[in-house]
């Protein structure tokens, strides 16, 4: 009895027709492999259901593999009858699933109709189909499907067999991924490499491609134990670690330190610009090379490979030169075989690195050259993955110079500070024209946030405003207070009397209610207005009466109040001790949807970001995979129960450009004259003149009258529409009577698609067979009485 069973899991379907209607249905998928059948859970009233239902067909014999299909069909379930409709079907053939279980990817299928007569199908249905072992499934057999009655009596008795085989005993059962590999080939008939299917769809981030986003209860194995019911089940011999958040995931460690007696190129005798590349399977990092060190380049990194991803079992570490980076011209290389390197689990101390000659790629000789470097196998409790990137991002990366942007890094916020702005007055303030009373306000500006007070008249050159202007200034206080004094001597015609620019890193801090003093400045003339030889001091144009002080005692809101991290106050010192530790581990993700196709799959470079208080964490990217693994731990201190962990995953370098809740094409706001964005942000009152306000008005008043019109000439013709059932007018409403009449015996005798035809034809005729006056029902609509007439 065969060992391989067919995974299929159906991940969600996509725009199905509604058939119950109201604009929705209850769908299933009934799965059939090899006389076996297999049926999801009903998702009601959803026309973008979402599964992630896993299933598995026994495959009684792998020979005849090749000539066997699975079949997905769509169906439509109406309650209280529980009758069922087909919608559509997908029908994969073996080169669509001969997959070992690390390739598969999800692939979308467009339902087809079940025969030629059916009625029309559209939609498409996601599914994830591989060939597994009974090995990774020890913990599966609960879900081996039904078996169709009307099987063979031989299958279904080598079927139940298995079933009990698989409950009872799993002695025999040890096979691994490469004996699979080798049994699909070995049942192949041309021997080929089969790949996934090339039907792969990408979706933009507005596609309305349903995503199952419910909480889900796992129990991933962690550091010291395993979660089990959302409990955690520790093991007592296990010693506490930092990453007991995390699935213990092996990691092959390479330790490049130096090298030793490097040879020189042939082409340019006495020159090499040395550099290490690591190659494990398809993954590739290489060193920074050194640019005119011949002999003891020193390098010192570390790269990490995970080992759920390594497919090879021979570690090649090249040195290379920097003029000839191809593979035909290596300085020297390394080989280590996979099964041969140790494993190092801390608190074992790393393996120490030790020196190594370089053979040569051809011959496998030894050469010139000796390389310090160290194997060996580890987990991310290693001192030495702290200090190195995900090397196997790092090797799928199309463009190498991307490399620093994958690393995982960590943020901080910096502190938000309120800064009051007390305005109280203004003195002995000198202005162009003294025999006008001045009509004065005050503008404040921080950066490209400004604010203004009140316009107030100062028949004595003394303003007062007493106005508490708000803004938000960061730690470094670099940014400066700027105050100007300005006079509105008429419409769009400002003068400025005078500016102060105070330094925000001079302005006093308060972290209490006490009562800051009030302080005068003096302001200064504009630059263009000073002149240098007549400045005398009596000539200043006056000064501001302020209160200014930092605000530390509040929490500035920088996120949604429903949603906040933080609620300390910004000043330190009236922080409360911590209240308990937060520790978060990001595992990983699945059931990703691919945002690009790269190497002729739908693939996605994902990482995920999470905040809390002040600190940002971005773990790193993981290239080329829509099920990444992370394993990263966090922590944080809380200092409130009251807030929120806001965690998140990102697509790489494939970000929002713009808010997702605003779309400037759906506005208009793109199309905006410059004089309709002037009128909509103008003031009350008006600073506009007086002939600009006038044409707006004017403006306004024409579009109204146009809109008047058209409502008018709907409101004629829904009178004249009534007039043919009201009997107003005898003979219009007989003659429309027999029209119906004869439309409707005209259309149940002729078929629809004949009148279709005819009306074209009539319509697209030559206009020789025109006339030039209007259609006679058109004439006889237009002559209709309205209630116009009794307007006039």
């Amino acid at each position: 009895m065969s060992s391989l069973k067919l995974g299929v899991e159906v991940v969600s379907a996509h725009n199905l027709i509604p058939r119950d209607g109201q604009g929705s249905s209850n769908h299933f998928v009934e799965i059939r492999f090899d006389q076996q059948v297999f049926h999801t859970t009903i998702k009601e009233k959803d026309l973008n259901p979402v599964w992630n239902e896993h299933f598995y067909f026994n495959v009684s014999d792998p020979s005849s593999l090749f000539d066997l299909h699975l079949d997905a069909c769509v169906y439509s379930e109406t309650k209280g009858t529980r009758s069922r409709s087909q919608l559509g079907k997908a029908r994969l053939t073996a080169e669509s699933f001969v997959i070992p279980y690390a390739d598969a990817v999800v692939s979308r299928y467009t339902l087809e109709k079940k025969h030629v007569l059916s009625s029309s199908v559209k939609g498409e249905l996601a599914l994830i189909v591989y060939l597994i072992d009974d090995q990774t499934l020890k913990s599966s057999s609960n879900l081996l499907p039904a078996i169709d009655p009307s099987a063979r009596p031989d299958l279904l008795a080598s079927q139940t067999t298995q079933v009990a085989e698989s409950i009872c005993t799993n002695q025999n059962q040890q096979h691994s991924s490469t004996t699979m590999s080798q049994e699909l080939l070995k049942y192949s008939p041309h021997r080929i490499k089969f790949e996934p299917p090339k039907t792969i769809q990408i979706y933009p981030a507005s596609s309305p491609e349903p995503v199952d986003c419910r909480l889900k209860e796992i129990s991933p194995y962690l550091g010291r134990g395993q979660v089990v019911g959302s409990r955690f089940m520790g093991l007592a011999d296990m010693p506490a670690s930092t990453i007991d958040l995390v699935e213990k995931r092996q990691y092959l460690f390479v330790h490049v330190v130096k090298a030793r007696e490097l040879p020189a190129m042939e082409e340019i005798p006495g020159s090499l610009d040395p550099f290490v590349e690591v190659r494990v399977g398809k993954f590739r990092a290489s060193t920074e090379p050194f640019e005119k060190q011949r002999q003891d380049p020193v390098w010192d990194e570390v790269f990490p490979f995970s080992r759920d991803q390594m497919r090879g079992e021979v570690i090649e570490v090249v040195v290379k030169d920097k003029v000839h980076p191809n593979d035909d011209e290596p300085v020297g290389i390394i080989r280590f075989d996979r099964n041969a390197v140790p494993t190092r689990i801390p608190p074992e101390d790393p393996l120490a690195p030790e020196w190594h000659r370089l053979e040569d790629k051809q011959t496998g000789k030894k050469t010139k050259g000796e390389l310090m470097l160290a194997v060996w196998m580890g987990t991310r409790a290693n001192e030495a993955f702290d200090d190195a990137g995900d090397s196997d991002a790092v090797a799928a990366l199309v463009d190498g110079s991307l490399a620093a942007y994958i690393r995982p890094q960590v943020y901080s916020s910096p502190s938000l500070w309120y800064v009051r702005v007390e305005i109280i007055q203004a003195e002995d303030l000198v202005v162009a024209e003294k025999s006008r009373i001045p009509k004065v306000s005050v503008k404040a500006q921080i950066g490209h946030h400004g604010l203004r007070t009140k316009v107030v008249h100062a028949p004595e050159f003394n303003p007062l405003w007493n106005e508490d202007l708000l803004f938000v200034a960061a730690e470094p206080f670099e940014d400066h207070l700027n105050l100007s004094v300005e006079d509105f001597e008429g419409p769009n015609w400002v003068e400025v009397i005078g500016r102060v620019v105070i330094p925000l890193s001079s302005i006093e801090k308060r972290v209490d209610n006490r009562v800051i003093a009030k302080r005068r400045y003096h302001l200064e003339k504009p630059v263009a207005a000073v002149d240098v030889d007549q400045l005398r001091e009596e000539e200043l144009p006056g000064s501001l009466l302020l209160r200014l002080c930092l605000e530390g005692g509040y929490h500035v809101l920088d996120e949604s109040p429903h949603y906040s991290t933080d609620l300390r106050p910004t000043a330190k010192e009236l922080w409360n001790p911590p209240i308990g530790v937060l520790e978060l581990g990001i595992l990983g993700a699945e059931g990703l949807h691919p945002t690009k196709t790269r190497d002729g799959r739908g693939t996605s470079d994902a990482f995920c970001v999470a905040r809390y208080g002040h600190e940002w964490v971005r773990t790193c990217t993981i290239v080329n995979s829509l099920t990444p693994k992370f394993d990263e731990h966090h922590t944080w201190d809380v200092y409130d129960p009251a807030t929120v962990l806001t965690v998140g995953i990102w697509n790489y370098r494939y970000r929002p450009r713009y808010p997702p809740h605003m779309d400037t094409r759906i506005s208009y706001a793109e199309a905006a004259y410059l004089d309709e964005l002037d009128e909509e942000f103008d003031t009350f009152p008006t600073t506009r003149p007086a002939d600009i306000v006038r044409m707006r008005y004017e403006r306004l008043r024409s579009v109204a009258g146009r809109i008047q019109t058209v409502l008018g000439d709907v409101a004629t013709h829904g009178e004249r529409v009534l007039a043919f059932l009201s009997w107003r007018d005898p003979v219009a409403t007989a003659i429309f009577v027999i029209f119906c009449i004869v439309s409707a015996l005209v259309l149940f005798v002729i078929p629809y698609q004949v009148i279709i035809v005819v009306v074209g034809f009539y319509k697209m005729r030559h206009p020789w067979f025109r006339q030039r006056q209007p259609s006679v029902p058109l004439s006889f609509f237009r002559r209709l009485p309205s209630k116009i007439d009794n307007m006039l």
